[in-house]
């Protein structure tokens, strides 16, 4: 059996990873010295956070001879080839959606897949020709890479890391 597996890159996740791990310090710093507004707004973006990267980290689709399994940390899908009825793609920018609609539903992923195009060229070659939207064959001529939530993931850390060093810096004055 010839599986392949997607999973979100880890270019992404990395920054996430870290804005989780900082958004729990600010937690802790702010149930030292801080107010209740502070340690609630703390406390909900660590979680939201949190929640967000295990769910980023557990999001995998595989590929196999039999059909597609796209798990998320809640749920688990599986179908077949022949369960797949569309796929289209939407492009905004340097945003890329695929719409993958099946008989058991609809599924979008973006391109902050690792692989992306791979993953898309490889449902193209498995799927008839009428189920393939001739919009994703072209974008699978030249894929975009969307770096933007990459950069912008970094730089929340460092708003995150400034607003830490404020805290500590409140500390000790």
């Amino acid at each position: 059996m010839n599986e392949t597996f997607y999973k979100i890159r880890k270019a992404f996740l990395i920054p996430l990873f870290l804005i989780t791990v900082l958004l729990f310090l600010l937690f802790v710093i702010s149930l030292i010295n801080g107010q209740r507004w502070e340690i609630i707004v703390a406390a909900v973006l660590f979680l939201a956070s949190l929640f967000a990267c295990v769910d980023l980290v557990k999001r995998k689709i595989t590929v196999s001879d039999q059909g597609l399994k796209i798990k998320n940390v809640f749920r688990s899908k599986e179908f077949g080839w022949q369960d797949i009825t569309h796929l289209a793609v939407v492009v905004l920018k340097k945003k890329v959606y695929f719409l993958l609609t099946t008989t058991k539903g609809f599924y979008i992923f973006s391109n902050l897949f690792e692989n992306h195009a791979l993953l898309a060229g490889s449902l193209v070659n498995r799927l008839d020709e009428e189920r393939v939207d001739m919009e994703v064959v072209r974008y699978l001529e030249q894929p975009l890479e969307r770096l933007s939530m990459i950069v912008m993931s970094w730089i929340a850390a460092g708003i995150i890391i400034g607003v830490i060093i404020l805290k500590i810096s409140e500390i000790y004055i």
